[in-house]
């Protein structure tokens, strides 16, 4: 399950991204649902927000060092019987690649959807994932800490 996730994201991130690089010209906006979310094609060469544009080397080896931690800590076992943490790290590693695929083969990051409704930076299904993961990882170790609290007052009250 985790790996078909990834490749889920990257999937998705990278058909969606297709679709914007070959039907729009940059900038070009389109709304969904009006005053809501429009997709606009835009492209970044920073991060989120974008911070450290240009530096697309830092990002690549980023990616890859992100890469190999995962291969490392998911081979020790690390994510057995954490399905949040487990999920957590799918999404960010499928929107970690994604991205990653854009800056190496385009050189910048498509973006797409823009909210309307709000000043946002313009984003994409890969910065999705990367959220959603980066906050299950933080669930996930919210709850194991409560858990460990929980369990050390009880070994206190004894």
């Amino acid at each position: 399950m985790f790996y078909l996730l990834i490749a889920l994201v990257v999937v998705l991130d990278q058909v969606m991204k297709y679709y914007i690089r070959t039907n729009m010209e940059v900038t070009e906006s389109v709304p969904l649902w009006e005053g809501v979310i429009n997709l606009t094609s835009h492209r970044n060469t920073g991060a989120a927000f974008g911070i450290l544009e240009g530096q697309q080397w830092f990002f690549i080896l980023s990616v890859v060092a992100v890469l190999v931690g995962v291969i490392y800590f998911r081979s020790k076992g690390e994510f057995k019987g954490r399905p949040l943490m487990e999920t957590g790290v799918a999404l960010l590693v499928g929107g970690a690649i994604g991205n990653a695929i854009d800056r190496v083969v385009f050189g910048a990051v498509t973006d797409f959807f823009d909210l309307q409704f709000m000043s946002f930076a313009i984003f994409n299904i890969a910065d999705v994932a990367i959220n959603v993961g980066v906050g299950l990882m933080i669930l996930s170790m919210l709850v194991e800490w409560a858990k460990a609290s929980k369990n050390i007052r009880r070994e206190g009250d004894a």
